[in-house]
């Protein structure tokens, strides 16, 4: 998969799959940018894969859900690289601690807390990618979403809120992907199932989820790792997948499937 030389701007790259994207980016050759929300974790994730892989990988922390804060992630990475190849959004939350559920059950403030991080920054992240991108006539965009922006479920993981960001991000990827295909841009999203990740920690550690993994992802009937969706996007980031626009990728195991 080529990225060799390509800027990849990663939004959320401190840890689970933003952190093992960064990894292959740079062992694939790519200049690669991680983000993140605080200095200290931004510029440790940074010098774990610098010192591992033996690239260059530039921390910038700021706010994805701040429209300065992100203004200044592709400023800086325009005044050292002069480009932007790839961005990839990773970056996201589960609301359930601030009252996401049940649409009958979930709070105001957890439904609007949802749609900042999980709709908004991504807006703010391709608002500003794709002006550089326009410039260039060139690029290659790839959102997270979830299966739950595909599905929905009986139980287990009943967060409407998510449920809606998670969709608005595919819809909203869609109908960019069309429009600015005449500017030789690519825009995809590739939607996880259940992973091992920093987020996903009450779904792994709960006996009754992880039963019915057997009938969520009957290909793999426990979860899934970073990597496989990192893989997904290395693809999607890549030059083999230059005919490649506007498709919502699922690496989930067979749930969407069914």
């Amino acid at each position: 998969m080529n990225v060799k030389d390509k800027v990849a701007v990663i939004i959320g790259g401190t840890g689970g799959i933003g952190l093992e994207t960064a990894t292959q980016m740079a062992k694939h050759g790519a200049k690669v940018i991680i983000t993140g929300r605080t200095k200290d974790r931004t510029t440790t994730a940074a010098e774990e894969v610098m010192k591992r892989e033996g690239a260059i990988i530039v921390p910038i922390h700021g706010d994805a859900t701040c429209a300065s804060d992100v203004e200044n992630i592709f400023s800086k990475t325009m005044d050292q690289f002069g480009r932007v190849d790839v961005l990839v959004h990773v970056a996201g939350i589960s609301g359930r601690k601030w009252g996401d559920g049940p649409l009958d059950e979930c709070s105001e403030e957890g439904f609007d807390v949802v749609m900042n991080a999980n709709l908004k920054s991504v807006y703010l992240t391709n608002h500003f990618a794709l002006q550089v991108m326009k410039k260039q006539r060139n690029g290659s965009i790839i959102n997270i979403s979830s299966v739950l922006g595909l599905v929905g479920t009986q139980a287990h993981f009943t967060t409407h809120a998510y449920a809606a960001s998670r969709g608005a991000v595919i819809a909203m990827s869609r109908s960019a992907a069309v429009y600015y295909a005449k500017d030789h841009i690519r825009i995809n999203v590739v939607s996880p199932g259940l992973l091992d990740t920093p987020m996903s920690q009450r779904a792994i550690n709960d006996e009754v989820i992880m039963d019915a993994l057997t009938y969520f992802q009957p290909l793999a009937p426990h979860v899934g790792y970073p990597n496989d969706v990192a893989q997904a996007i290395m693809f999607l980031a890549s030059d083999e997948a230059k005919f490649v626009t506007g498709i919502t990728l699922p690496v989930d195991g067979g749930w969407t499937a069914q």
